[in-house]
């Protein structure tokens, strides 16, 4: 028994000092999912183009609400696609023009290109945007 509690104390200091100050509450597959789409290289389609520019988001915004982005899996086809679609919204950070904005962005995963289909600012509640 004492055996089992010297290696039980030795594991949860190693859990400690591997995991202690990370925020576990965030991993999950669709945060992992959301990191290897922002290290991809981006494509932007000419409706999200037209969109950003419409509503003034930079792509360093898009880049920003993908790195904190929370993946709807309700209306995502990520399961047995060739191509999976992520739809998914995320706040960019303080740094930018506009800070703390929440952004609505659906990107398609070709290959190893992210291509971003669609970015709407969802505080604007009308889309005057004709960008369809």
């Amino acid at each position: 028994m004492r055996l089992y509690l010297f290696g039980f104390i030795i594991g949860l200091i190693a859990v400690y000092f591997i995991y202690g100050n990370k925020n576990l509450k965030e991993l999950t597959p669709g945060m992992l999912k959301m990191d290897q789409l922002a290290a991809q290289p981006f494509h932007y389609s000419d409706t999200a183009a037209c969109q950003m520019k419409c509503e003034n988001i930079t792509y360093d915004e898009v880049k920003d609400a993908m790195t904190d982005a929370k993946v709807d899996s309700k209306k995502s086809k990520d399961f047995h696609q060739r191509y999976p679609m992520y739809n998914f919204t995320g706040h960019t950070g303080p740094n930018h023009i506009h800070p703390n904005r929440f952004l609505h962005i659906i990107c398609v995963e070709i290959d190893s290109v992210t291509r971003i289909i669609m970015v709407h600012d969802s505080a604007l509640k009308t889309d005057s945007c004709k960008c369809y």
